[in-house]
């Protein structure tokens, strides 16, 4: 009895486990994790969690597919930290939010945003963009300019910050922004610059 109290007091003491909000799918190249300030190894196959960061390296990729079906995918020289992610089956309340620091990545959405209001977001230092479920890429083709397209889907891209906002509907559209400027108005992009977008997030 003695001995099943104590194991129960160690149990009781001992620190949460954080619970798995994906996994990395692909890995190439050199990628580094922070969680809770500390420095990880991670391969392909391992649990990511909430909070945690990741920066890749010149011609690394990485894919993450997340625990409700998203696929997130990063390029080269990009920052990234899963600031939140919250997700239940059947709940209408889930929610997540990512911050985009530097680079190219690519967002499809999975269950996540299957919800009245979803409530799904990327903030990026030029502007903040609302997600309701799509397949669009994100990054910065020239210095200073994030540009956002929607590739497919049926839902639009909302792209805001505290100049003003505008809205993608159509695949096919994309939207540049400057840091402290009102978004510019969607227009449709030449397939050279969908290739080139697309190139800087496709696995070699």
């Amino acid at each position: 009895m003695k001995s099943l109290f104590f194991v129960l007091l160690i149990l009781l003491f001992l620190p949460a486990q954080a619970e798995s909000v994906g996994v990395i799918s692909v890995s190439v190249g050199e990628v580094s994790w922070y969680r809770a300030g500390n420095e990880l190894q991670l391969q392909r196959g391992d649990a990511v969690e909430q909070g945690d960061k990741v920066s890749t390296g010149r011609n690394a990729r990485l894919v993450l597919k997340m625990n409700e079906g998203s696929v997130i995918t990063l390029g080269a020289d990009t920052s990234v930290q899963l600031s939140e992610w919250q997700y239940a089956a059947g709940s209408d309340s889930n929610s997540a939010h990512l911050e985009f620091v530097e680079g190219a990545f690519r967002f499809i959405t999975g269950l996540i945003t299957r919800q009245a209001d979803p409530q799904l977001t990327v903030t990026t230092p030029a502007a903040t963009i609302g997600i309701r479920g799509t397949d669009f890429w994100g990054g910065y083709l020239q210095p200073d300019v994030l540009d956002v397209i929607m590739l497919e889907g049926e839902h639009k891209l909302e792209i805001r910050n505290d100049a003003g906002v505008v809205f993608i509907n159509e695949p096919g559209f994309g939207v540049s922004v400057v840091a402290g400027e009102s978004p510019r108005q969607p227009l449709k992009w030449g397939e050279e610059k969908v290739q080139r977008a697309v190139r800087s997030v496709s696995l070699p």
